[in-house]
């Protein structure tokens, strides 16, 4: 995921973040109060909208075939302000040396055990019991090293007291060609949960055992998916884009043994149509 350019996002879908101002936090102190807020908040409101069609399994290590589901798009943005169906609402800030920071507020869907055409889950999962959504809070810091190259780190943490879990994620995205109308990128990315989230998404209890075909599994913390995406945005004309995106998960450590990854290894593709002003 970059921090300007088109954000590559767990939904595969790509939003233009544009760079901010370089002068956006700068603390200038002979600047006007009018017009420090002025570059904070931008003199422009940008918004994007379109649809996406993605082919993904039905949960994580599900091992059923893809599902295609229709996700809408939307992305607003004034300033540091912005809020969109992929990283929810927030506040972000680039420097002129390519540092870029955000902190916004989302929600983690969860898993449902029954099959669900908008939330992950599947009928395979039956007895194992929902697990619960929660609002999540998402600090993301990326630091672009060469024009083609961007190392970045995410942390997301549940907010609902039942449902306490987090993950994290480091990865580095290179762009081999960018134009003045395409983008390709590849990005490699490494995600952590702690115990409460590997043991929510990955791990069996006694109680779930009893009451499904699963051997109870308490996969502890630690690294549980590596993946690769290649990505394809091309500009239209200076309002439309189309973005392709095919990724390979990997699901790894004493994740990768849990029995409810019925596939270690699987892939998703997502197709978007944007219009952008």
């Amino acid at each position: 995921m970059t921090r300007s350019s088109p954000a590559r996002a767990l939904l595969a879908i790509l939003i233009g973040i544009p760079a901010l101002p370089a002068h956006a936090g700068d603390a200038n102190t002979d600047q006007p109060p009018r017009a420090a807020i002025d570059s904070l908040l931008g003199s422009k409101t940008e918004v994007t909208v379109g649809v996406a069609l993605s082919a993904a399994t039905r949960y994580p290590g599900a091992d059923t075939g893809s599902v295609l589901r229709p996700i809408p798009v939307l992305s607003i943005q004034r300033g540091v302000l912005f809020a969109d169906t992929t990283r929810g609402a927030g506040l972000q800030y680039q420097s002129s040396t390519g540092f870029y920071i955000s902190q916004s507020f989302s929600y983690d869907r969860g898993r449902l055990e029954r099959n669900s055409g908008w939330r992950p889950g599947s009928s395979r999962l039956a007895g194992m019991g929902d697990v619960p959504g929660s609002p999540t809070a998402r600090t993301l810091i990326a630091q672009q090293l060469q024009p083609w190259l961007t190392a970045s780190a995410e942390m997301e943490l549940a907010l609902r007291d039942d449902a306490r879990r987090n993950r994290y994620r480091t990865g580095v995205e290179l762009v081999p060609l960018r134009s003045a109308a395409d983008i390709i990128a590849v990005d490699i990315d490494a995600w952590w949960g702690d115990g409460r989230y590997n043991q929510a998404y990955f791990g069996v209890t006694p109680a779930q055992a009893a009451q499904t075909r699963f051997a109870v599994a308490h996969p502890g913390s630690g690294m549980y998916v590596r993946s690769a995406g290649l990505s394809w945005e091309h500009h239209l004309d200076a309002h439309w884009s189309s973005t392709l995106q095919l990724t390979i998960t990997r699901y790894v450590g004493d994740v990768s043994d849990s029995p409810v990854v019925a596939r270690r290894t699987s892939a998703g593709a997502t197709a978007a149509i944007t219009y952008s002003y």
